[in-house]
């Protein structure tokens, strides 16, 4: 019985929220509280001498408050939704390099472009190709 008990116990995490905006103060209540803990744990690792993981905690607090801080400018109308703004700029990422596919179409008319008659060549043999070739003609003989 006590293990169905734990199966039906509610999250620590309920949003009580009524609004959008009460639910990013919620999220950002959230973030504000891990990167406390970040920070406590930093400065309990650099005491102890742990200096990389002392830097890296740091940085994922700071990373942590950033974000509780675009929720809140969201929760009082300032900004999108951080994670919407996320998404998109990672979608600007992937365009900068982004080259669209032009393919090229021939009707007959006119000859065929350079660039197409290079990629319908067949590619020349390798050493090894050669090698069997020329052994193969040495055994037919």
């Amino acid at each position: 019985m006590p293990d169905e008990t734990k199966k039906y116990q509610q999250s620590n995490y309920i949003f009580k929220a009524r609004s959008p905006a009460e639910d990013c103060l919620e999220i950002a209540k959230i973030h504000h509280r891990e990167a406390k803990q970040m920070f406590d744990n930093a400065r309990s690792a650099e005491a102890e001498g742990r200096l990389e993981e002392a830097k890296l905690l740091t940085d994922l607090a700071v990373a942590r408050e950033a974000i509780a801080a675009e929720f809140e400018s969201t929760a009082r109308g300032e900004s999108s939704d951080p994670i919407v703004a996320e998404i998109l700029d990672w979608q600007e990422d992937l365009k900068e390099g982004y080259v669209p596919y032009k393919p090229t179409f021939v009707t007959g008319d006119e000859p065929a472009p350079e660039q197409l008659i290079e990629e319908l060549k067949q590619p020349k043999h390798g050493f090894i190709a050669r090698a069997v070739a020329w052994i193969g003609s040495l055994i037919s003989e």
